[in-house]
């Protein structure tokens, strides 16, 4: 398949609306809306503590997973629907075939991040913590699987304002390749990595879920990886997400040892030349290997059709 077509079953929902926005008008837009979300979940917990450090404090656990960024996604569907004047589904999610794409992607984020935590754990680069100020063990799954919804509501947030919106946006506007590029390291500069390695890493993170959302023409399956990938990073493997420590309670307890290069240090696995290797590696994937259409398609079919009452 041809990722860079403009003609790409991703881009061409965009051009239902009565208007496109600009690359640069979409960027502001975007910021605004960012800004916006997380200045509204701040001020009602402020008001409730009375103390911003505190409000501050809560926008690390759950309520910071889920208040802004449900308010992201109802931004995003009123300017789509207020200002493009075009159904809110068309920034990539199709429904057909949504849980089988969904439950393919969170499989292959779980895969992926397990991947690049044991090859730090074969170069004795990650060692199991005994204690911790969090819960752990059995005792913790109820909060793991709350922890879970949670990050459903985030990764998918983030997959629409980056992937399904802004890369659409600039790719059906203007060209294709740029709405990759531009989304990219929009996404790197969102989570202000200063580890030269982490910065390569989100690039590679932004570009590898882009040409996945662009084989697979939606965002479902990226919206399945990135709850996976932050899920299982922090609250199973208990490793720092992208500089900020697990929320929460997890599974084990797991903390990098040895040089940064290859455990990722305080940035966790993001931060490591092992979580390079597995990016690169998936886009390989992604770029080069063939897809069985037939059983891909049965996987979703059937898929949906079990969950489905």
């Amino acid at each position: 398949m041809t990722f860079f077509s403009s003609d790409n079953q991703l881009f061409t929902p965009a051009r239902r609306g009565k208007r496109l926005p600009h690359g640069v008008l979409a960027t502001i837009i975007l910021v605004v809306i960012l800004i916006i979300s997380f200045s509204l979940a701040l001020i009602p917990a402020a008001v409730i503590y009375g103390d911003l450090d505190a409000a501050d404090a809560l926008l690390e656990g759950p309520y910071g997973l889920l208040v802004p960024f449900v308010l992201i996604v109802a931004l995003l569907a009123l300017w789509v629907r207020v200002y493009e004047r075009r159904p809110f589904h068309t920034v990539g999610l199709t429904v057909k075939g949504a849980v089988g794409k969904y439950l393919l992607g969170f499989a292959v984020g779980v895969v992926m991040i397990s991947a690049a935590v044991g090859l730090m754990a074969i170069t004795g680069t990650v060692a199991v913590e005994t204690d911790g100020p969090q819960l752990q063990g059995v005792a913790a799954f109820g909060s793991i699987a709350l922890l879970l919804v949670c990050f459903m509501v985030q990764g998918a947030a983030e997959e629409i304002a980056t992937r399904g919106w802004f890369m659409q946006v600039i790719g059906a506007r203007h060209r294709p390749w740029l709405g990759v590029v531009v989304s990219s390291l929009f996404f790197a500069l969102l989570h202000m990595a200063t580890q030269p390695v982490a910065i390569v890493n989100l690039i590679l993170f932004g570009l590898f879920l882009a040409l996945y959302c662009l084989r697979e023409g939606s965002i479902w399956g990226a919206c399945g990886w990135h709850t996976a990938w932050n899920w299982t990073m922090g609250n199973l493997f208990g490793l720092n997400v992208s500089g900020h420590e697990p929320t929460g309670a997890t599974l084990f307890n797991l903390k990098p040892i040895g040089t940064s290069l290859l455990s990722g240090g305080g940035y966790g696995p993001e931060g490591s030349l092992f979580g390079t290797l597995v990016f690169l590696a998936a886009i390989a994937v992604v770029v080069f290997v063939k897809r069985d259409a037939k059983a891909t398609s049965g996987f979703v079919s059937q898929t949906a059709s079990d969950i489905t009452p």
